[in-house]
Protein backbone atom coordinates (compact mmCIF):
# COMPACT_ATOMS: atom_id res chain seq x y z
CA UNK A 1 0.00 0.00 0.00
CA UNK A 2 1.47 2.98 -1.10
CA UNK A 3 1.85 6.17 1.35
CA UNK A 4 -0.57 8.45 -0.03
CA UNK A 5 -3.10 5.36 0.35
CA UNK A 6 -2.04 5.33 4.03
CA UNK A 7 -2.17 9.09 4.41
CA UNK A 8 -5.99 9.17 3.21
CA UNK A 9 -7.10 6.67 5.39
CA UNK A 10 -7.77 4.55 2.59
CA UNK A 11 -8.18 0.00 3.23
CA UNK A 12 -9.38 -1.41 0.30
CA UNK A 13 -11.97 -3.99 1.71
CA UNK A 14 -10.89 -7.58 2.04
CA UNK A 15 -12.93 -9.60 -0.44
CA UNK A 16 -14.59 -11.93 1.83
CA UNK A 17 -16.29 -9.23 4.13
CA UNK A 18 -17.25 -7.58 0.70
CA UNK A 19 -18.92 -10.65 -0.11
CA UNK A 20 -20.35 -11.66 3.30
CA UNK A 21 -21.99 -8.04 2.90
CA UNK A 22 -24.14 -8.89 0.09
CA UNK A 23 -25.37 -11.89 1.88
CA UNK A 24 -27.20 -9.11 4.27
CA UNK A 25 -27.84 -7.18 1.73
CA UNK A 26 -29.84 -9.82 0.11
CA UNK A 27 -31.34 -10.45 3.31
CA UNK A 28 -33.03 -7.33 3.49
CA UNK A 29 -33.71 -6.62 -0.09
CA UNK A 30 -34.18 -9.81 -1.69
CA UNK A 31 -31.87 -11.44 -3.89
CA UNK A 32 -32.80 -9.45 -7.18
CA UNK A 33 -33.20 -6.74 -5.54
CA UNK A 34 -31.93 -4.65 -9.05
CA UNK A 35 -34.40 -6.23 -11.69
CA UNK A 36 -37.06 -3.87 -11.00
CA UNK A 37 -35.05 -1.26 -12.13
CA UNK A 38 -36.25 1.31 -8.96
CA UNK A 39 -32.97 0.72 -7.01
CA UNK A 40 -29.97 2.68 -7.72
CA UNK A 41 -26.14 1.99 -6.21
CA UNK A 42 -23.87 4.95 -5.44
CA UNK A 43 -20.54 3.89 -4.18
CA UNK A 44 -19.13 7.46 -3.50
CA UNK A 45 -15.50 5.89 -2.28
CA UNK A 46 -15.57 3.39 -4.92
CA UNK A 47 -11.32 3.14 -5.10
CA UNK A 48 -10.85 0.08 -6.87
CA UNK A 49 -14.09 -1.51 -7.00
CA UNK A 50 -13.62 -4.43 -4.09
CA UNK A 51 -17.06 -3.34 -2.80
CA UNK A 52 -18.16 -3.84 -6.75
CA UNK A 53 -17.14 -7.45 -7.90
CA UNK A 54 -19.85 -9.45 -6.08
CA UNK A 55 -22.31 -8.05 -7.81
CA UNK A 56 -24.34 -9.28 -10.50
CA UNK A 57 -23.68 -8.43 -14.00
CA UNK A 58 -27.07 -7.24 -14.65
CA UNK A 59 -27.09 -4.54 -11.81
CA UNK A 60 -23.97 -2.77 -12.14
CA UNK A 61 -26.06 -0.95 -15.63
CA UNK A 62 -28.21 0.66 -12.33
CA UNK A 63 -24.91 1.51 -10.57
CA UNK A 64 -22.77 5.06 -9.94
CA UNK A 65 -19.02 4.03 -9.19
CA UNK A 66 -16.80 7.53 -8.19
CA UNK A 67 -13.56 8.04 -6.50
CA UNK A 68 -11.15 10.96 -5.95
CA UNK A 69 -8.09 9.72 -8.27
CA UNK A 70 -8.02 9.63 -12.33
CA UNK A 71 -5.87 6.35 -12.48
CA UNK A 72 -9.24 4.58 -10.36
CA UNK A 73 -11.70 6.00 -12.11
CA UNK A 74 -9.56 4.45 -15.63
CA UNK A 75 -9.84 1.19 -13.68
CA UNK A 76 -13.29 1.19 -12.58
CA UNK A 77 -14.38 1.55 -16.58
CA UNK A 78 -11.87 -1.52 -17.40
CA UNK A 79 -13.38 -3.82 -14.53
CA UNK A 80 -16.93 -2.38 -14.61
CA UNK A 81 -17.91 -0.91 -18.31
CA UNK A 82 -21.57 -0.96 -18.22
CA UNK A 83 -21.71 1.16 -14.58
CA UNK A 84 -21.71 5.02 -14.70
CA UNK A 85 -17.91 5.61 -13.57
CA UNK A 86 -16.56 9.11 -12.54
CA UNK A 87 -14.11 11.28 -10.89
CA UNK A 88 -15.73 13.13 -7.75
CA UNK A 89 -14.72 14.50 -4.29
CA UNK A 90 -18.23 13.89 -2.30
CA UNK A 91 -16.13 15.83 0.64
CA UNK A 92 -16.09 19.33 -1.16
CA UNK A 93 -17.28 18.96 -5.06
CA UNK A 94 -21.18 20.35 -5.21
CA UNK A 95 -20.94 20.80 -1.46
CA UNK A 96 -22.05 24.68 -1.84
CA UNK A 97 -24.96 24.06 -3.91
CA UNK A 98 -26.05 21.06 -1.61
CA UNK A 99 -26.01 23.20 1.42
CA UNK A 100 -27.18 26.87 -0.20
CA UNK A 101 -31.28 26.75 0.05
CA UNK A 102 -30.41 25.68 3.65
CA UNK A 103 -28.77 28.34 4.48
CA UNK A 104 -25.20 26.37 4.84
CA UNK A 105 -26.61 24.46 8.53
CA UNK A 106 -27.89 20.99 8.81
CA UNK A 107 -31.51 20.50 9.24
CA UNK A 108 -33.55 17.34 10.75
CA UNK A 109 -37.22 18.03 9.70
CA UNK A 110 -39.15 14.85 10.51
CA UNK A 111 -40.62 14.00 6.97
CA UNK A 112 -41.11 16.94 5.31
CA UNK A 113 -38.64 17.57 2.67
CA UNK A 114 -35.82 19.80 3.89
CA UNK A 115 -34.68 23.19 1.67
CA UNK A 116 -32.69 21.64 -1.05
CA UNK A 117 -33.99 18.75 -1.42
CA UNK A 118 -34.10 17.11 -5.13
CA UNK A 119 -31.34 20.06 -5.61
CA UNK A 120 -29.05 18.18 -7.76
CA UNK A 121 -32.04 17.47 -10.76
CA UNK A 122 -31.08 18.24 -14.35
CA UNK A 123 -31.93 21.40 -14.23
CA UNK A 124 -29.06 21.92 -11.67
CA UNK A 125 -26.36 24.58 -13.06
CA UNK A 126 -22.59 23.50 -12.79
CA UNK A 127 -23.07 19.69 -11.11
CA UNK A 128 -20.08 18.05 -10.98
CA UNK A 129 -22.12 14.59 -11.39
CA UNK A 130 -23.53 12.64 -14.60
CA UNK A 131 -26.65 13.98 -16.18
CA UNK A 132 -27.92 10.56 -15.98
CA UNK A 133 -27.19 10.37 -12.23
CA UNK A 134 -28.95 14.00 -11.70
CA UNK A 135 -32.20 12.61 -13.50
CA UNK A 136 -32.23 9.92 -11.05
CA UNK A 137 -31.72 11.85 -8.13
CA UNK A 138 -34.44 14.38 -9.35
CA UNK A 139 -37.03 11.26 -9.44
CA UNK A 140 -38.88 10.50 -6.00
CA UNK A 141 -39.75 7.31 -7.51
CA UNK A 142 -35.59 6.53 -7.63
CA UNK A 143 -35.15 4.40 -4.43
CA UNK A 144 -31.23 4.34 -3.43
CA UNK A 145 -28.74 2.47 -1.66
CA UNK A 146 -25.26 3.65 -0.63
CA UNK A 147 -22.71 1.63 -0.51
CA UNK A 148 -19.58 2.53 0.39
CA UNK A 149 -16.35 1.61 2.46
CA UNK A 150 -15.22 5.38 2.99
CA UNK A 151 -11.66 6.52 4.42
CA UNK A 152 -11.02 6.00 7.97
CA UNK A 153 -8.19 8.71 8.48
CA UNK A 154 -8.27 11.61 11.67
CA UNK A 155 -6.60 14.84 10.61
CA UNK A 156 -4.15 15.17 13.61
CA UNK A 157 -4.31 11.75 15.52
CA UNK A 158 -3.07 12.41 18.83
CA UNK A 159 0.15 9.77 18.93
CA UNK A 160 1.08 10.53 15.10
CA UNK A 161 4.58 11.27 14.84
CA UNK A 162 5.46 14.12 11.76
CA UNK A 163 2.33 15.67 9.05
CA UNK A 164 1.11 12.36 7.79
CA UNK A 165 -2.08 12.65 8.32
CA UNK A 166 -2.39 16.62 8.41
CA UNK A 167 -4.82 17.99 6.52
CA UNK A 168 -6.39 14.96 5.31
CA UNK A 169 -9.74 16.08 6.72
CA UNK A 170 -9.80 20.25 5.72
CA UNK A 171 -12.78 19.77 3.07
CA UNK A 172 -15.92 22.22 2.75
CA UNK A 173 -18.05 19.15 4.63
CA UNK A 174 -15.95 19.88 7.55
CA UNK A 175 -16.55 23.51 7.31
CA UNK A 176 -20.28 22.74 7.37
CA UNK A 177 -19.60 20.50 10.14
CA UNK A 178 -17.83 23.13 12.44
CA UNK A 179 -20.69 25.76 11.44
CA UNK A 180 -22.88 23.37 12.68
CA UNK A 181 -20.95 23.00 16.28
CA UNK A 182 -20.09 19.42 15.81
CA UNK A 183 -16.49 20.24 16.71
CA UNK A 184 -13.42 17.02 16.77
CA UNK A 185 -15.91 15.05 15.31
CA UNK A 186 -15.08 16.62 11.95
CA UNK A 187 -12.00 15.30 11.95
CA UNK A 188 -13.07 11.64 10.83
CA UNK A 189 -13.36 11.06 7.02
CA UNK A 190 -15.52 8.69 7.37
CA UNK A 191 -18.36 11.26 9.33
CA UNK A 192 -17.63 14.02 6.70
CA UNK A 193 -19.50 11.02 4.42
CA UNK A 194 -21.65 10.49 6.94
CA UNK A 195 -22.39 13.86 7.32
CA UNK A 196 -23.08 14.57 3.99
CA UNK A 197 -25.04 11.51 3.21
CA UNK A 198 -27.48 11.95 5.64
CA UNK A 199 -28.25 15.59 4.54
CA UNK A 200 -28.67 14.80 0.72
CA UNK A 201 -30.31 11.40 1.71
CA UNK A 202 -31.92 11.24 4.91
CA UNK A 203 -35.73 12.07 2.75
CA UNK A 204 -35.04 9.60 -0.03
CA UNK A 205 -36.35 6.27 0.40
CA UNK A 206 -32.33 5.03 0.65
CA UNK A 207 -30.55 1.85 2.47
CA UNK A 208 -27.44 2.92 3.30
CA UNK A 209 -24.73 -0.06 3.52
CA UNK A 210 -21.99 1.08 5.52
CA UNK A 211 -17.97 0.03 6.31
CA UNK A 212 -16.35 1.80 8.99
CA UNK A 213 -15.05 2.21 12.96
CA UNK A 214 -18.04 1.70 15.72
CA UNK A 215 -16.85 5.31 17.08
CA UNK A 216 -19.46 7.55 15.68
CA UNK A 217 -22.31 5.08 17.52
CA UNK A 218 -20.46 4.55 21.17
CA UNK A 219 -17.97 6.91 21.49
CA UNK A 220 -17.74 10.33 24.10
CA UNK A 221 -17.44 12.99 21.43
CA UNK A 222 -20.12 12.01 18.82
CA UNK A 223 -23.15 12.21 21.06
CA UNK A 224 -24.19 15.14 19.60
CA UNK A 225 -23.57 13.73 16.23
CA UNK A 226 -26.19 11.07 17.01
CA UNK A 227 -28.65 13.44 18.34
CA UNK A 228 -28.61 16.15 16.14
CA UNK A 229 -27.11 14.16 12.70
CA UNK A 230 -27.30 10.62 12.64
CA UNK A 231 -31.10 9.71 12.73
CA UNK A 232 -31.55 5.82 10.78
CA UNK A 233 -32.92 2.80 11.63
CA UNK A 234 -30.89 -0.04 12.06
CA UNK A 235 -31.74 -3.27 9.56
CA UNK A 236 -28.41 -6.06 10.39
CA UNK A 237 -24.80 -5.75 10.56
CA UNK A 238 -21.97 -7.67 11.50
CA UNK A 239 -18.12 -6.79 13.16
CA UNK A 240 -14.52 -7.82 12.32
CA UNK A 241 -11.41 -6.98 13.09
CA UNK A 242 -9.34 -3.84 11.48
CA UNK A 243 -5.97 -6.52 11.72
CA UNK A 244 -7.99 -8.41 7.98
CA UNK A 245 -7.43 -4.77 6.21
CA UNK A 246 -4.11 -4.95 4.43
CA UNK A 247 -1.29 -2.78 5.48
CA UNK A 248 -3.05 -2.00 9.31
CA UNK A 249 -1.20 -2.84 12.17
CA UNK A 250 -1.86 -5.96 14.50
CA UNK A 251 -1.31 -4.50 17.67
CA UNK A 252 -3.56 -1.50 17.46
CA UNK A 253 -6.70 -3.12 16.02
CA UNK A 254 -9.89 -2.19 16.15
CA UNK A 255 -13.48 -3.16 15.44
CA UNK A 256 -14.78 -2.32 11.62
CA UNK A 257 -18.39 -2.86 11.37
CA UNK A 258 -20.65 -3.34 8.09
CA UNK A 259 -24.29 -2.32 9.42
CA UNK A 260 -27.72 -1.94 6.87
CA UNK A 261 -29.01 1.40 7.90
CA UNK A 262 -33.04 2.74 6.90
CA UNK A 263 -33.09 6.39 6.22
CA UNK A 264 -36.62 6.55 4.39
CA UNK A 265 -38.59 6.72 7.68
CA UNK A 266 -40.47 9.81 8.47
CA UNK A 267 -39.07 9.52 11.74
CA UNK A 268 -35.70 7.42 12.20
CA UNK A 269 -34.10 7.39 15.36
CA UNK A 270 -31.10 5.25 17.07
CA UNK A 271 -32.37 2.03 18.61
CA UNK A 272 -31.22 1.70 22.33
CA UNK A 273 -28.94 -1.04 20.97
CA UNK A 274 -27.57 -3.29 18.00
CA UNK A 275 -26.83 -6.32 18.05
CA UNK A 276 -24.04 -7.33 15.28
CA UNK A 277 -22.64 -10.38 14.14
CA UNK A 278 -19.21 -11.09 15.61
CA UNK A 279 -17.19 -12.74 12.38
CA UNK A 280 -13.47 -14.29 12.11
CA UNK A 281 -10.56 -13.79 9.88
CA UNK A 282 -12.54 -16.05 7.39
CA UNK A 283 -15.74 -14.08 7.80
CA UNK A 284 -17.23 -16.61 9.84
CA UNK A 285 -19.96 -15.95 12.55
CA UNK A 286 -18.62 -16.88 16.00
CA UNK A 287 -20.97 -14.65 18.23
CA UNK A 288 -22.90 -11.24 18.40
CA UNK A 289 -22.04 -8.04 19.79
CA UNK A 290 -24.35 -5.41 21.41
CA UNK A 291 -23.56 -2.08 20.87
CA UNK A 292 -25.42 0.14 22.98
CA UNK A 293 -25.12 4.31 22.02
CA UNK A 294 -24.17 5.48 25.25
CA UNK A 295 -24.71 8.93 26.92
CA UNK A 296 -22.19 10.91 28.10
CA UNK A 297 -23.42 11.23 31.42
CA UNK A 298 -23.19 8.29 31.93
CA UNK A 299 -19.81 7.27 31.30
CA UNK A 300 -17.20 6.39 33.93
CA UNK A 301 -15.20 9.74 33.52
CA UNK A 302 -17.99 11.79 34.38
CA UNK A 303 -18.91 9.77 37.76
CA UNK A 304 -15.41 10.59 39.41
CA UNK A 305 -15.35 13.76 41.26
CA UNK A 306 -12.85 15.85 39.63
CA UNK A 307 -11.41 18.36 42.72
CA UNK A 308 -10.32 21.87 41.32
CA UNK A 309 -6.23 21.88 40.67
CA UNK A 310 -5.44 25.45 42.72
CA UNK A 311 -2.03 24.94 43.64
CA UNK A 312 1.48 24.85 41.78
CA UNK A 313 3.46 21.84 41.54
CA UNK A 314 6.09 20.32 39.64
CA UNK A 315 4.29 18.50 36.25
CA UNK A 316 4.96 15.06 35.53
CA UNK A 317 5.77 13.35 31.64
CA UNK A 318 6.42 9.92 33.60
CA UNK A 319 7.56 8.50 36.87
CA UNK A 320 10.66 10.55 37.27
CA UNK A 321 10.59 13.05 34.63
CA UNK A 322 9.20 16.60 35.75
CA UNK A 323 8.16 18.37 31.89
CA UNK A 324 7.60 21.85 31.75
CA UNK A 325 8.26 22.90 28.44
CA UNK A 326 4.27 21.99 26.95
CA UNK A 327 2.98 24.44 25.44
CA UNK A 328 -0.31 24.42 27.84
CA UNK A 329 1.49 22.91 30.33
CA UNK A 330 -0.68 21.68 33.26
CA UNK A 331 0.97 22.49 36.74
CA UNK A 332 -1.71 22.87 39.58
CA UNK A 333 -2.74 20.08 41.86
CA UNK A 334 -6.02 20.11 44.22
CA UNK A 335 -5.36 20.55 48.11
CA UNK A 336 -5.07 17.77 50.21
CA UNK A 337 -3.05 16.30 47.21
CA UNK A 338 -2.16 12.69 46.69
CA UNK A 339 -1.36 11.68 43.34
CA UNK A 340 -2.17 12.56 40.02
CA UNK A 341 -4.62 9.79 38.53
CA UNK A 342 -4.08 9.96 34.34
CA UNK A 343 -7.30 8.84 32.18
CA UNK A 344 -7.83 10.60 28.72
CA UNK A 345 -11.11 9.75 27.27
CA UNK A 346 -13.68 6.50 28.58
CA UNK A 347 -12.89 3.65 26.19
CA UNK A 348 -10.71 1.01 26.87
CA UNK A 349 -8.28 2.16 23.76
CA UNK A 350 -6.91 4.44 26.39
CA UNK A 351 -5.58 1.50 28.75
CA UNK A 352 -2.34 2.49 27.97
CA UNK A 353 -2.66 6.32 28.78
CA UNK A 354 -4.10 5.18 32.53
CA UNK A 355 -1.55 5.80 35.57
CA UNK A 356 -0.92 7.25 38.75
CA UNK A 357 1.89 9.90 39.14
CA UNK A 358 3.04 11.84 42.04
CA UNK A 359 2.29 15.37 40.48
CA UNK A 360 0.05 16.45 37.76
CA UNK A 361 0.30 15.21 34.39
CA UNK A 362 1.94 17.15 32.00
CA UNK A 363 -0.88 17.23 29.58
CA UNK A 364 -4.41 17.25 29.32
CA UNK A 365 -5.99 13.82 30.64
CA UNK A 366 -5.85 13.77 34.09
CA UNK A 367 -7.04 14.82 37.55
CA UNK A 368 -6.25 14.97 41.47
CA UNK A 369 -6.50 12.25 43.87
CA UNK A 370 -7.11 13.14 47.32
CA UNK A 371 -8.77 11.29 50.13
CA UNK A 372 -12.18 12.01 48.88
CA UNK A 373 -12.09 10.68 45.51
CA UNK A 374 -9.17 7.93 46.16
CA UNK A 375 -11.70 5.06 46.38
CA UNK A 376 -13.97 6.02 42.83
CA UNK A 377 -10.08 6.59 41.43
CA UNK A 378 -8.54 3.27 42.29
CA UNK A 379 -12.02 1.90 40.81
CA UNK A 380 -11.41 4.19 37.50
CA UNK A 381 -7.89 2.52 37.17
CA UNK A 382 -8.95 -0.69 37.87
CA UNK A 383 -12.26 -0.49 35.38
CA UNK A 384 -9.45 0.86 32.45
CA UNK A 385 -6.57 -1.47 33.25
CA UNK A 386 -7.81 -5.10 34.26
CA UNK A 387 -10.42 -5.79 31.17
CA UNK A 388 -7.89 -6.92 28.77
CA UNK A 389 -7.62 -4.70 25.83
CA UNK A 390 -9.38 -6.78 22.49
CA UNK A 391 -10.38 -5.62 18.52
CA UNK A 392 -13.60 -6.46 19.78
CA UNK A 393 -14.02 -4.44 23.15
CA UNK A 394 -11.35 -1.47 21.57
CA UNK A 395 -14.14 1.34 21.58
CA UNK A 396 -16.49 0.03 23.99
CA UNK A 397 -17.44 2.85 26.98
CA UNK A 398 -17.00 2.28 30.97
CA UNK A 399 -20.11 3.44 32.55
CA UNK A 400 -20.83 4.52 36.19
CA UNK A 401 -21.61 2.03 38.61
CA UNK A 402 -25.48 0.63 38.65
CA UNK A 403 -24.92 0.64 42.50
CA UNK A 404 -23.34 0.98 45.56
CA UNK A 405 -19.88 -0.40 45.44
CA UNK A 406 -18.84 -3.44 47.97
CA UNK A 407 -15.77 -2.33 50.37
CA UNK A 408 -14.07 -5.47 49.36
CA UNK A 409 -14.32 -4.61 45.95
CA UNK A 410 -13.13 -1.41 46.32
CA UNK A 411 -10.41 -2.61 48.54
CA UNK A 412 -9.37 -5.13 45.55
CA UNK A 413 -9.44 -2.41 43.04
CA UNK A 414 -6.88 -0.84 45.45
CA UNK A 415 -4.41 -3.45 45.84
CA UNK A 416 -4.19 -4.52 42.25
CA UNK A 417 -3.77 -0.58 41.23
CA UNK A 418 -0.80 -0.03 43.99
CA UNK A 419 1.02 -2.99 42.11
CA UNK A 420 0.14 -2.72 38.54
CA UNK A 421 2.99 -1.52 36.62
CA UNK A 422 1.21 1.97 35.86
CA UNK A 423 1.23 2.98 39.27
CA UNK A 424 4.44 5.22 38.83
CA UNK A 425 3.94 7.37 42.35
CA UNK A 426 7.36 8.21 43.41
CA UNK A 427 8.84 10.04 46.48
CA UNK A 428 11.78 12.73 45.40
CA UNK A 429 13.64 15.01 46.79
CA UNK A 430 14.51 18.45 46.37
CA UNK A 431 12.85 19.00 42.88
CA UNK A 432 13.25 22.56 41.23
CA UNK A 433 10.72 23.58 39.68
CA UNK A 434 10.07 27.78 38.51
CA UNK A 435 12.91 28.55 41.04
CA UNK A 436 11.18 26.73 43.79
CA UNK A 437 12.38 23.63 45.65
CA UNK A 438 9.90 20.68 45.97
CA UNK A 439 9.72 17.32 48.20
CA UNK A 440 7.83 14.83 46.22
CA UNK A 441 5.97 12.23 48.69
CA UNK A 442 4.78 9.28 47.97
CA UNK A 443 1.06 8.96 49.66
CA UNK A 444 1.29 5.44 47.71
CA UNK A 445 3.63 3.68 49.92
CA UNK A 446 1.73 0.55 51.22
CA UNK A 447 3.60 -0.11 54.48
CA UNK A 448 3.76 1.42 58.06
CA UNK A 449 6.28 3.28 58.95
CA UNK A 450 7.22 1.26 61.79
CA UNK A 451 7.42 -2.13 59.95
CA UNK A 452 9.99 -0.57 57.96
CA UNK A 453 11.96 0.48 60.91
CA UNK A 454 11.43 -2.87 62.02
CA UNK A 455 13.03 -4.34 58.38
CA UNK A 456 15.59 -1.86 58.58
CA UNK A 457 17.35 -2.91 62.37
CA UNK A 458 17.25 -6.33 60.83
CA UNK A 459 20.47 -5.28 58.99
CA UNK A 460 23.86 -3.47 59.29
CA UNK A 461 23.09 -0.60 58.18
CA UNK A 462 21.52 2.41 59.44
CA UNK A 463 18.58 3.92 57.42
CA UNK A 464 17.67 6.68 59.99
CA UNK A 465 19.55 9.70 57.59
CA UNK A 466 17.56 8.70 54.42
CA UNK A 467 14.25 8.58 57.19
CA UNK A 468 14.47 11.55 58.71
CA UNK A 469 15.20 12.69 55.14
CA UNK A 470 11.25 12.20 54.66
CA UNK A 471 9.48 15.23 56.64
CA UNK A 472 6.38 13.56 57.38
CA UNK A 473 7.91 10.69 58.62
CA UNK A 474 4.79 8.77 59.76
CA UNK A 475 2.38 6.65 57.72
CA UNK A 476 1.49 6.87 54.03
CA UNK A 477 -1.91 7.51 53.39
CA UNK A 478 -2.84 4.41 51.51
CA UNK A 479 -0.59 2.98 54.17
CA UNK A 480 -3.49 4.10 56.83
CA UNK A 481 -6.52 3.65 54.97
CA UNK A 482 -5.06 -0.45 54.08
CA UNK A 483 -5.10 -1.03 57.82
CA UNK A 484 -8.86 0.07 57.82
CA UNK A 485 -9.75 -2.71 55.14
CA UNK A 486 -11.18 -5.88 55.15
CA UNK A 487 -9.49 -7.67 52.79
CA UNK A 488 -10.22 -10.70 50.21
CA UNK A 489 -7.71 -13.41 50.43
CA UNK A 490 -6.66 -13.04 47.16
CA UNK A 491 -5.78 -8.93 47.97
CA UNK A 492 -3.82 -10.37 51.36
CA UNK A 493 -1.54 -12.78 49.18
CA UNK A 494 -0.80 -9.78 46.78
CA UNK A 495 0.10 -7.98 50.02
CA UNK A 496 2.16 -10.79 51.57
CA UNK A 497 3.65 -11.38 48.66
CA UNK A 498 5.04 -7.37 48.07
CA UNK A 499 5.76 -6.96 51.93
CA UNK A 500 8.84 -9.94 51.28
CA UNK A 501 9.58 -7.45 47.86
CA UNK A 502 9.59 -4.26 50.00
CA UNK A 503 11.59 -5.98 52.55
CA UNK A 504 14.16 -6.93 50.14
CA UNK A 505 14.46 -3.59 48.71
CA UNK A 506 15.11 -2.36 52.57
CA UNK A 507 17.74 -5.08 53.78
CA UNK A 508 19.22 -4.27 50.21
CA UNK A 509 19.50 -0.55 50.50
CA UNK A 510 23.45 -0.24 50.49
CA UNK A 511 23.82 -2.78 47.08
CA UNK A 512 21.44 -1.28 45.42
CA UNK A 513 21.66 1.61 42.52
CA UNK A 514 19.17 3.93 44.29
CA UNK A 515 20.54 6.82 42.60
CA UNK A 516 19.52 5.84 39.14
CA UNK A 517 16.04 6.00 39.74
CA UNK A 518 15.93 8.90 42.26
CA UNK A 519 15.97 6.97 45.91
CA UNK A 520 16.75 8.56 48.90
CA UNK A 521 14.22 7.74 51.65
CA UNK A 522 12.09 4.53 52.68
CA UNK A 523 9.08 5.58 50.80
CA UNK A 524 9.89 4.86 47.39
CA UNK A 525 7.04 4.11 44.68
CA UNK A 526 6.51 0.96 43.69
CA UNK A 527 7.86 1.88 40.19
CA UNK A 528 11.40 2.91 41.82
CA UNK A 529 11.31 -0.23 43.83
CA UNK A 530 10.28 -2.89 41.13
CA UNK A 531 12.94 -0.91 38.51
CA UNK A 532 15.93 -0.90 41.16
CA UNK A 533 15.38 -4.53 42.06
CA UNK A 534 15.18 -5.58 38.14
CA UNK A 535 17.93 -3.68 37.89
CA UNK A 536 20.36 -5.08 40.00
CA UNK A 537 18.66 -8.75 39.08
CA UNK A 538 17.18 -9.37 42.76
CA UNK A 539 13.81 -10.56 43.63
CA UNK A 540 13.17 -12.60 40.33
CA UNK A 541 11.25 -15.32 41.84
CA UNK A 542 8.95 -12.78 44.20
CA UNK A 543 8.06 -10.57 41.16
CA UNK A 544 7.12 -13.62 39.03
CA UNK A 545 5.22 -14.66 41.85
CA UNK A 546 3.33 -11.42 42.49
CA UNK A 547 2.84 -11.67 38.77
CA UNK A 548 1.08 -14.82 39.44
CA UNK A 549 -1.12 -13.45 42.77
CA UNK A 550 -1.75 -10.11 40.69
CA UNK A 551 -3.39 -11.83 37.84
CA UNK A 552 -5.22 -13.85 40.28
CA UNK A 553 -6.61 -10.61 41.81
CA UNK A 554 -7.27 -10.07 37.86
CA UNK A 555 -9.65 -12.77 37.85
CA UNK A 556 -11.55 -11.50 41.16
CA UNK A 557 -12.04 -7.70 39.72
CA UNK A 558 -13.51 -8.83 36.03
CA UNK A 559 -16.30 -10.39 36.38
CA UNK A 560 -17.66 -8.30 39.04
CA UNK A 561 -16.78 -4.99 36.56
CA UNK A 562 -19.67 -6.77 34.63
CA UNK A 563 -21.53 -7.52 37.64
CA UNK A 564 -21.91 -3.62 38.50
CA UNK A 565 -22.08 -2.34 35.39
CA UNK A 566 -19.18 -1.01 34.22
CA UNK A 567 -18.40 -3.14 31.42
CA UNK A 568 -21.03 -4.64 29.05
Amino acid sequence: MDSATRRGGVFLTPLHFAEKAYEYLESTLGKNWYQSGDYRLWDMAAGTGHLELFLPQDALKYCYLSTLEQKDVEHLRQKFPTATVFQYNYLDDDVEQLFKKSGGHFRMSGGRKPPGFGRFGSDSPGGLRPPLMRDDLANPKIKWLILVNPPYATAQEAGLKGASKSGVSDTKIRKQMHANGLGEVSRELYVQFLYRIMHEFQHRETLLGLFSPLKYLISTNYQKFRDNVFHATFQSGFVFSSENFGGTSKTSHFPVAFILWEMSAAVCRLPSAVSLDILDTTAQKIGTKTVKPENRNDFLSRWIKRPRATVIFPPFGSALTIKSGNVDTRNRIAEDFLASLMCPGNELQNQQQTAFLSGPQASAGALSVTPENFEQAVLVFAARRVPKDTWLNHVDQLLRPNRKLSPQFVSNCAVWSLFDNKNQTVALRNVEYQNRVYQIVNHFFPFPFAEVQNWSNNTEINLCVPLRLNTTAKNSFVADWLAKQKLSIEAQAVLTITREIYRLFVTNWDVLPRAEFGIETYDAGWYQIRQTLLTAKLGADLLADLKHRHDQLRETILPQLYDYGILR
